[in-house]
């Protein structure tokens, strides 16, 4: 009985060790193998899987960026009322109305439109009249001229000055203009200046002039009209102004096409 308890013994020791040895032997083999894949510049077991959560995770990114942009809604809001805070200049800031300032209306349109995305302000008289020369300059060396620029010679202006982002309209709605101002954009409306019907212009008023439109309430549009010192947040009718919305047309301004400017940065 002895006997046998010691083959028994004997056998389990001899399993032990050889247990033992297949063990150190696989551990050894494995950090060989490792060595091996990092001298060849390959990741590692750890490294890959690694490796792997992080593809992972930029996959998870990317389907939760996709279904915010579904659940996004397509259309901005557009409150009741809205007003954007755009500096304010007649395009005679000196109340000089000579030959030139009576063609400046477009030229103070740009410039009240490109110091609001700026960020930067009119801060009197001589600033306005210095931005509205430099317009004017820039205008007859690229375009030739400056009087009476289209919508889309004034586009060019407006890119070609301030690099703003433009986008022309034809024939233009009340929700399409009050949309563009919820999206922080500013309008621009070429019109029939003598359809618009403002007291403060000189009389007949002018054949064509460049409104701003910078806001709105429940019935009327809210501008900067350079065409009078009185301009500023100046109200006009919805239908006032889309009805007078015409392009230049050479000088047949009342035949002109419907089209605005979006404005944006």
């Amino acid at each position: 009985m002895r006997k046998w308890r010691r083959v028994i013994v004997a056998l389990f020791v001899v399993l032990v060790l050889c247990a033992g040895g297949f063990l150190l032997a696989k551990y050894v083999f494995s950090q060989e193998a490792v060595t091996n894949r990092e001298k060849a510049g390959l990741p590692t077991a750890v490294a890959a899987s690694s490796q792997a959560s992080a593809v992972e995770s930029a996959a998870v990114g990317r389907n939760d960026s996709l279904i915010r942009k579904v659940k996004s809604p397509i259309n901005i809001p557009t409150p009741e009322e809205l007003n954007l805070d755009v500096p304010f200049t007649s395009q005679a800031p000196s109340a000089n109305w000579d030959y030139t300032h009576e063609e400046a209306c477009e030229e103070a349109a740009i410039l009240m439109a490109g110091r609001y995305f700026r960020g930067i302000q009119i801060s009197n008289a001589d600033d306005a009249e210095k931005g509205l020369q430099g317009i004017i300059s820039w205008e007859k060396e690229n375009l030739g001229f400056f009087e009476s620029t289209t919508a889309e010679e004034t586009v060019k202006t407006i890119e070609g000055i301030y690099a703003l982002k433009t986008e022309t309209v034809e024939n233009p709605t009340t929700e399409q203009i009050k949309s563009a101002i919820a999206a922080k954009k500013l309008v621009l409306v070429p019109t029939a200046g003598r359809q618009i019907g403002n007291p403060f212009y000189k009389s007949p008023g002018p054949l064509y002039h460049m409104l701003l439109i910078k806001g709105y309430t429940k019935t009327q549009f809210i501008t900067n009209d350079a065409g009078t010192k009185r301009g500023e947040n100046y109200p006009y009718k919805f239908e006032t102004i889309l009805n007078a919305n015409h392009d230049w047309n050479g000088g047949d301004v009342a035949s002109g096409r419907k089209v605005i400017i979006f404005v944006s940065k």
